[in-house]
């Protein structure tokens, strides 16, 4: 029965102004969404798609997608490689098979896979539409009027061109044909976007409840073969770096800013609260990160205890009433313990509104049903960035308003429907659940507590920087620093003007301006000249890596040549510079580049440094099987020697200012530390201790000390600059 068919008591002039309002809201939110997210999303390949389509070119050239998890950089390079302009990107944190998803798309060029995507997004919302209106056997209509009414998050799906229409698809596909008894076919609908997102599993664990084991099967084995393929493409070892590196702070909520009230989730607000971080959230109301550890746990286990119990006591006398529950309350379930709710996450909850609905509108109760849907919109309101700027101290919790809209629904649709449900009060069966939920909570905690405990201090400490360019993101994007005698270069990322550019300090981290002007063009990877005024660094210019010069600040830089990872002789004349994994040297004549000679290497070269004292080179080299090489190289002889072998990945080698020691980063039990090794007696010591990813140090002579960039307390490789005492 439709919102249009109900009440048949209705005289027909309240039906006619009933479908007139329907075909209104309808036509008055496509609109919208036409016009702000689809024909919008048209003009250009930014967003998120730039990410999943530079991961499926990488695949279908055949390049290690494991670069992108330890090189947050190496993949920015990528996508201006493919020309994708005016983006700041990373494919983190991601799993291998979401490459997979646009490789029939690698054919096209930027814009015009863009193009076909959001071709096929919006094919995918008719497709949706029709598929919930099948399932609940509701109207069309008030289904679509529900659908757009998304507003915010569908327009960013579109304005990003994410994958959560392809996601909300499987799952509405698999649900509408497990509906009409078709299972294997919606299992394998339903695994094919679980290897992308997880989301879906929670509904192969549903039908596992209801015993169709067919479905499950069918499920697994779809999800399973996705990933055999990424092996096949890939191999296995970005299967490991994912799992070792990413996943685990994944789901702790540890990307981008963890701190952001764009996410809209507990663990957001519970960081604000009670955590400190020096960079990020450096007033919280009450430090305390006892307080944050119990009530994350809490939480979380409190809301599972509470879906468990509904699900067990919910009995509606109609069966199709008993499914369209359970089915629409998984996506109110995930949003409400996800660790991080952005716009377009909220896609998924059309189908708890379409299904919940859809009861009431049978029980003749189209006013709650109404309400349901207007609770909906506001969910999807931007109200919660209006409110940002009064989320301050105690107040923190005013800026959550979408998550606190979020509970207002989940209790609308309990109280709306438990009399139809069927809920009986039982005492000691509901406090047989939150008793073992509280007793779980409490063992997650102690292990927490002890991982806390276990965590070694290094004594590292932030390098602010003192700009108003950086007040903004407090430096959530530095990389690559290089220090002189009174000056620090680095390549930051600036979120809003979407380029990398370099900027310069003191050695306080008080910021003198942007030493690059302010183009379109990104800059990477700078290195200092002794006279602390020339900066060889590297761009990406018509699909290929280039070597240009700057004479110093705000004065335009000139091309060297093509190549990579430049860094400077002590003469300041001479430089070296990578190209297709072997090492160059060039030298410098009236700001022109000659090649001078080529080091021939094992394999696969790179982030190479020229000592400070004569003409030997460091050099990391990735050989075949996984080993990596820590290696030394002669420029003027070729004769060459090895340091270190490791099967665990190791980068940015520096020096130090007598040549002695070497400092570089190693990704030791899958986590990155700085370390030091001997050159002379090949002696290695660990110099940072933190379960971050502590890269690019930096050797500052003047302070005896080690600078390096780290996402300490932040999002996976969202970096700001530290530095720690030199050891001994």
């Amino acid at each position: 029965m439709s919102v249009f068919e109900a009440g048949a008591n209705r005289s027909d002039a309240t039906r006619v102004a009933t479908k007139l309002i329907g075909w209104f809201l309808f036509a008055a939110f496509s609109a919208i969404i036409l016009w702000k997210g689809v024909l919008s999303s048209l003009q250009n390949p930014r967003g998120d798609f730039a990410n999943y389509y530079t991961a499926a070119r990488l695949v279908a050239e055949g390049k290690p997608l494991e670069n992108a998890y330890r090189d947050f950089v190496w993949f920015q390079k990528q996508i201006d490689r493919y020309g994708i302009s005016q983006q700041l990107g990373g494919f983190i944190p991601h799993p291998p098979p979401t490459a997979l998803v646009m490789l029939p798309l690698t054919p096209f060029e930027p814009l015009a896979a863009k193009r076909t995507w959001i071709g096929l997004n919006v094919a995918l919302v008719v497709l949706i539409i029709i598929l919930l209106s099948k399932f609940s056997s509701a109207h069309w209509l008030p289904v679509a009027i529900v659908f757009l009414s998304t507003g915010f998050g569908l327009i960013n799906n579109f304005l990003f061109g994410q994958m959560y229409l392809l996601l909300l698809a499987s799952i509405v596909g698999g649900v509408y044909l497990q509906h009409t008894g078709r299972p294997v076919l919606a299992g394998i609908v339903l695994g094919s976007m679980i290897p992308m997102k997880y989301i879906g599993m929670f509904f192969v664990i549903y039908f596992a409840w209801k015993r169709d084991w067919r479905l499950v099967i069918a499920s697994l084995t779809t999800a399973l073969s996705i990933i055999l393929i990424t092996i096949v493409l890939q191999g296995t070892n970005v299967f490991k770096v994912f799992i070792a590196e990413v996943l685990p702070r994944h789901l702790q909520g540890e990307i981008q800013d963890p701190f952001a009230i764009q996410f809209q989730s507990w663990n957001s607000l519970l960081r604000r609260l009670f955590m400190y971080n020096e960079t990020l959230n450096a007033h919280p109301p009450l430090p305390s990160m006892a307080l944050f550890t119990i009530l994350k746990n809490l939480i979380l286990w409190l809301w599972l205890a509470s879906f468990l119990l509904i699900y067990r006591l919910t009995t509606f006398a109609e069966a199709s009433h008993q499914k369209l529950f359970e089915i629409g309350f998984i996506p109110l379930a995930i949003l409400l313990i996800s660790p991080g709710g952005a716009t377009y996450h909220f896609l998924l909850l059309n189908v708890t509104v379409v299904c919940m609905a859809k009861i009431l509108l049978d029980l003749r109760q189209e006013m709650r049903a109404a309400i349901l849907g207007m609770m909906f919109l506001m969910i999807n309101l931007p109200h919660y960035l209006k409110l940002k700027s009064f989320a301050i101290g105690w107040l923190t919790p005013l800026g959550y308003m979408r998550l606190w809209l979020l509970v207002l629904f989940f209790f609308l649709v309990c109280y709306f429907l438990h009399r139809a449900a069927h809920w009986k009060w039982q005492p000691r069966f509901a406090m047989k659940h939150f008793a073992f939920a509280i007793v779980v909570a409490a063992c997650f905690t102690m292990i927490d507590f002890q991982r806390a405990s276990a965590k070694e201090r290094d004594g590292a400490q932030w390098v602010p920087l003192q700009e108003k360019e950086f007040d903004r993101h407090l430096g959530l994007l530095v990389k690559t620093p290089d220090a002189g005698s009174e000056r620090l270069v680095f390549s930051y990322g600036e979120l809003l003007d979407e380029d990398y550019a370099i900027f310069s300090a003191d050695m306080n981290g008080k910021v003198e301006s942007q030493w690059t002007p302010d183009t379109e063009q990104k800059f990477y990877d700078p290195d200092l000249a002794k006279d602390d005024q020339r900066v060889l660094m590297e761009s990406i210019n018509n699909g290929r890596a280039e070597i240009w010069l700057s004479q110093g600040r705000n004065q335009s830089p000139v091309f060297l040549l093509e190549g990579e990872n430049p860094s400077w002789h002590c003469d300041d004349v001479r430089f070296a510079f990578l190209r297709e994994g072997e090492i160059g040297v060039a030298e410098l004549q009236f700001q022109k580049a000659a090649e001078k000679s080529w080091l021939k290497t094992i394999e696969n070269c790179y982030d190479i440094s020229f000592s400070p004292n004569d003409d030997c080179l460091i050099f990391c080299e990735a050989s075949s099987g996984y080993k990596f090489v820590l290696g030394l190289a002669n420029s003027g002889t070729g004769e060459q020697k090895i340091l270190l072998e490791s099967e665990d990945f190791f980068e940015c080698p520096t020096w130090s200012s007598d040549a002695q020691k070497i400092f570089f980063s190693w990704n030791r039990d899958g986590n990155r530390d700085i370390w030091m090794i001997n050159t002379l007696t090949k002696e290695l010591q660990r110099v940072t201790r933190d379960p971050a990813i502590d890269t690019a140090p930096v050797w500052d002579e003047v302070r005896h000390r080690i600078l390096f960039t780290s996402d300490r307390g932040r999002g996976l490789e969202i970096s700001t600059i530290y530095w720690i005492a030199a050891p001994h």
